[in-house]
C-alpha cells in the first residue's frame, strides 16, 4: 500500500541505468510484487512506431502490468525534459490515487534527474536576441572577453566551462540575462516532492557489453533494417537520433561498405551510450542503491521496507 498521509510525501520506486542492464524486467516483476504501475523514463520510447530499435517492451514482456509514457507521441514531434516531468507527475499522481505503486523505469538519467531534483533554469525560456547578442561581442572581442564576463557574473559555473565552449558560456550568461538568476543558483539541489527510493542496475563490464551485442543482434534478426526504412520519411527528426536508426540511414546513404560493419558500428555507439549512462547516474545528486541482477531479492526487501515505514 502506498502511503499518502498529508504530513507524508508520496512513496515512489525509481530504476535506472544503463540500456541493456534488465530494468524493464526487474520493474515488472516490482510492480507483480508491489502491487505497482511503472511510468518509463525513455526518451525515445515516447515515440510511436520506434519498437525494435528502442528495446521497447513487449505486451507479453509487461505480464499486465499497466506502463505509461510509451508510444505517447508520433516521431515527427519535439519534446523536451520539461514536457516530460509534467506529464510525468501527472501520471505519478494518478498511480497513487488508484492506491498503487508508481515505479519509474528508464535509462534517460535527465527525466530521472529532473523527478528527483526537479527542473532548473537550464530549461529556461531561451532568447534568440540575447544569444546573438553575445555571439556578436564574441566574434568581436574573443571568447576569453565574454568568458571574463561569465567569470564575473557566475564564477562557480564558469570554474566548469572550458573558456573555448562558446556555446555554454553563451548559455550561462542567457541564463542570467533571461532569468535574472546565476546557472549555479538555478541548479541548487531541491528537495524532491516525492519520499523515493533509487535503485540504479549495473552489471560487469563484459557482460553488459555482451548483452548490449546480443541485444543489436537481436534486433537485427527481428527486423530492425525493415523498421527503419518504414520511418524514413521522419529521418531529419529528434526522434531519429536514436542510436540504430541514425546509422541505418547512414548506412542506405552508402558509409558502411556492408550490414556487418553497420552491425558493429551500432553495437559500438551503444557501448559508449552506456558508458555516458553509468557516468550520468554516478554524478546525479541523489541517494542510490547500486544492484547487479544478482541483488534483485535484497532490493525487493529494500523496497518492502520503504513502502511499509
Amino acid at each position: 500500500m502506498v502511503q499518502t498521509h498529508s504530513l507524508k510525501k508520496p512513496k515512489i520506486v525509481i530504476i535506472g541505468g544503463p540500456t541493456a542492464s534488465g530494468k524493464s524486467a526487474f520493474a515488472v516483476q516490482c510492480a507483480l510484487r508491489f502491487n505497482g504501475e511503472i511510468i518509463s523514463a525513455d526518451s525515445m520510447q515516447i515515440y510511436r512506431h520506434l519498437d525494435i530499435g528502442t528495446g521497447k517492451i513487449t505486451e507479453a514482456e509487461k505480464k499486465g502490468v499497466a506502463h505509461h509514457m510509451i508510444d505517447i507521441l508520433e516521431p515527427d514531434e519535439n519534446y523536451s525534459v520539461g514536457l516530460y516531468l509534467q506529464e510525468a507527475r501527472k501520471k505519478i499522481d494518478s498511480v497513487i490515487a488508484h492506491k498503487k505503486l508508481p515505479i519509474i523505469a528508464g535509462g534517460t538519467g535527465l527525466y530521472i534527474n529532473a523527478i528527483i531534483n526537479g527542473l532548473n533554469f537550464s530549461d529556461a525560456n531561451r532568447s534568440e536576441e540575447v544569444r546573438n547578442k553575445w555571439k556578436k561581442i564574441a566574434s568581436q572581442y574573443g571568447n576569453l572577453f565574454i568568458y571574463d564576463k561569465l567569470k564575473k557574473i557566475d564564477p562557480f559555473s564558469a570554474e566548469k566551462i572550458n573558456p573555448n565552449d562558446l556555446k555554454r558560456v553563451i548559455r550561462a550568461l542567457e541564463i542570467y540575462e533571461v532569468t535574472g538568476k546565476t546557472k549555479s543558483e538555478s541548479a541548487a539541489e531541491k528537495e524532491c516532492d516525492y519520499d523515493y527510493k533509487l535503485f540504479i542496475l549495473d552489471c560487469e563490464r563484459n557482460e553488459l557489453y555482451e548483452k548490449i551485442n546480443a541485444r543489436v543482434d537481436k534486433m537485427f534478426a527481428d527486423g530492425l533494417m525493415s523498421e527503419a526504412q518504414n520511418l524514413r520519411r521522419f529521418e531529419h527528426c529528434q526522434s531519429m537520433q536514436a542510436i540504430g536508426y541514425k546509422q541505418i540511414y547512414e548506412f542506405m546513404a552508402g558509409k558502411y561498405p556492408d550490414e556487418e560493419m553497420l552491425k558493429e558500428d551500432i553495437k559500438k555507439q551503444t557501448r559508449h551510450y552506456a558508458k555516458r549512462q553509468l557516468t550520468f547516474f554516478k554524478g546525479m545528486k541523489a541517494e542510490k542503491t547500486w544492484i547487479t541482477p544478482s541483488d534483485f531479492q535484497s532490493a525487493f526487501a529494500k523496497i518492502e521496507e520503504f513502502i511499509n515505514n
